[in-house]
């Protein structure tokens, strides 16, 4: 729930802090008196677009504060782990900067995120209703049935995207077969020139190597001469050294014996350097391919790579007897690809077909919630039906194949038809009231605001409208801005806001009322400037009731 706002500088609010408790807090005041710039701060707080108006005239910047308190359960703890946002207490505090030059900064938890991400968050904790409320978008309606049936649409989101994959590959597949005679001859023109070259595995490095020797052929050659003599003269003197230990060996063997062996490792090692330097010398100066002919070679393969746009050739040379073997068989090719799009249209239309049921629930169990809220709003007469109907293929989507609309019948003999079109202002507000008391009760967002959703009613329509508010406030925070006294007197909690003049500048307040305040706001609503003892009575019946 919203527990707090504070506003500074925004609109003719100069430094304003307020504290919310639960249950249906009902704002009310004159015409003017700035109820809007509490709506226009609040959704500034959670991610609306920041505009310089908002910023009151001769102030700098701008910042609005608002804090809410969620219960553990509540899904949108796992976004703020997710995005490394810290939270104490089961508290979130989202804080919005605004300056002059139009540039904002948004914060949650002190932490510095986006706006988009703000506003994301925001519309997780509070939902603003008017009376032209978003449920008359027939967009919204099916939306609002997979709300009220917890339907998951992830399954049928990814059976639609494997469909429509497959269509692609299909399509792309048919218009390479448009151009196939051109592709084809182009790849076995390819492929003949990439065999005649004889690509090897590792070939160029190969290459390279061979021809770092055979450009130092002579210095490599020189080199080995030179270690092949000296390693010589190691062995032969190792030769000698052990000849002559071996005469003595008999008058101190263990002091003589390790030092023989130690002579029979080096003699062993030592040859096989001197066998290896022979091999590696011969090798040398027996290379007979030139320079040239090693450089033509590498010439000849970095041209196909650069012809062909590869740094492997013979991968491509793989990919490209593939590709004409398929545009070869092409028709059955065609007709595998086919058999994949018909099997993964069979699964989406499966699913699909599963959704529409969920969803024909949903609505029936929709309509008989929705009939029970009608009659204490004063609409006993009135039914509401929610219509699912197939779309044609051309309408399939990620979210099924199905249009979903409210229809409503106001009256016995009056036409059906869909909400947007049938419903007359004060019904509208009713009907809203009705649909989100039912929808509500399926969602997650804590705090409603409603703003004048009393539009075009009055008296016992009015007062209706403030039970069934009272009845929605027992699970959810309800803000209520209304000018009806009869909405007014179900309050929990009250919030006046009024202007002020001093000095030739005008600042809104708002007051929290005590229980006396309360009667005379009350009375006011119903009395007008002169408030007499019988508009007082009424208030306190009201409040009463």
């Amino acid at each position: 729930m919203l527990n707090a706002l504070s506003i500074r500088n925004v609109v003719l609010i100069d430094d304003l802090h307020l504290d919310f408790e639960k249950g249906l807090c009902v704002l009310t005041g004159e015409t003017g008196a700035g109820k809007s710039i509490l709506l226009d701060a609040l959704g500034l707080a959670l991610g609306a677009r920041a505009e310089t108006r908002l910023l009151r005239q001769g102030a700098k910047k701008a910042e609005v504060t608002a804090c809410f308190s969620l219960l553990v359960d509540h899904p949108l703890w796992s976004e703020l782990e997710e995005h490394g946002i810290p939270y104490d207490d089961l508290q979130i505090i989202f804080r919005r900067h605004l300056d002059e030059e139009g540039k904002s900064k948004c914060f949650l938890n002190d932490q510095l995120i986006s706006q988009t991400l703000m506003r994301r968050l925001g519309q997780q904790l509070v939902e603003i209703h008017g009376q032209f409320d978003q449920l008359l978008d027939a967009k919204a309606h099916m939306a609002a049935i997979d709300a009220y049936g917890k339907i998951d649409k992830d399954p049928i989101q990814t059976a639609f995207k494997d469909y429509q994959a497959a269509k692609k590959a299909l399509h792309d597949f048919h218009e390479k077969m448009a151009q196939s005679f051109e592709r084809q001859t182009f790849l076995r023109f390819a492929i003949e020139e990439m065999e005649k070259a004889a690509p090897r595995q590792g070939e160029e490095e190969t290459l390279e190597s061979e021809k770092s020797l055979i450009a130092h052929r002579a210095k490599i050659a020189d080199a080995l001469s030179t270690v092949e003599e000296n390693v010589n003269a190691v062995l032969t003197g190792l030769f000698h050294s052990h000849k002559a230990l071996t005469r003595v060996q008999d008058y101190l063997p263990e002091k003589i014996n390790p030092l023989l062996e130690a002579a029979d490792r080096a003699i062993l090692e030592t040859q096989e350097i001197f066998e290896g330097m022979s091999t590696l010398t011969r090798e040398v100066q027996g290379t007979q391919q030139s320079l040239e002919s090693l450089e033509n070679r590498l010439h000849s393969l970095r041209s196909l790579c650069r012809k062909y746009k590869t740094q492997d050739l013979l991968s491509s040379l793989l990919e490209f007897k593939a590709e004409l073997s398929a545009l070869e068989q092409g028709e059955n090719h065609i007709d595998a690809l086919e058999r994949t799009v018909l099997c993964l249209k069979d699964a989406y239309l499966e699913k699909a077909q599963a959704l529409s049921e969920s969803r024909k629930k949903a609505a029936l169990a929709l309509e008989t919630a929705l009939s029970q809220e009608l009659p204490p709003l004063k609409l006993e007469h009135a039914k509401f039906r929610v219509k699912v109907e197939e779309l044609a293929e051309k309408g399939w989507g990620a979210a099924g194949i199905d249009h979903i609309e409210f229809y409503t019948q106001m009256n016995p003999g009056s036409p059906e038809g869909p909400l947007a079109t049938i419903v007359s202002g004060g019904e509208l507000s009713r009907l809203m009231l009705a649909l989100k008391v039912v929808l509500t009760q399926s969602g997650a967002v804590p705090t409603l605001i409603f703003d004048e959703i009393e539009s075009g009613t009055g008296g016992a329509v009015a007062a209706a409208m403030g039970e069934r508010l009272k009845v929605l406030s027992q699970n959810l925070q309800l803000l209520a801005i209304t000018h009806s006294p009869q909405i007014a007197g179900h309050g929990a909690q009250h919030l006046v806001v009024f202007k002020v003049m001093q000095s030739g500048t005008t600042t809104t307040h708002v007051k929290a009322l005590t229980h006396e305040e309360r009667l005379e706001e009350v009375a006011r609503m119903l009395a007008g400037e002169e408030i007499t003892e019988e508009a007082r009575a009424a208030a306190k019946r009201l409040m009463r009731r």
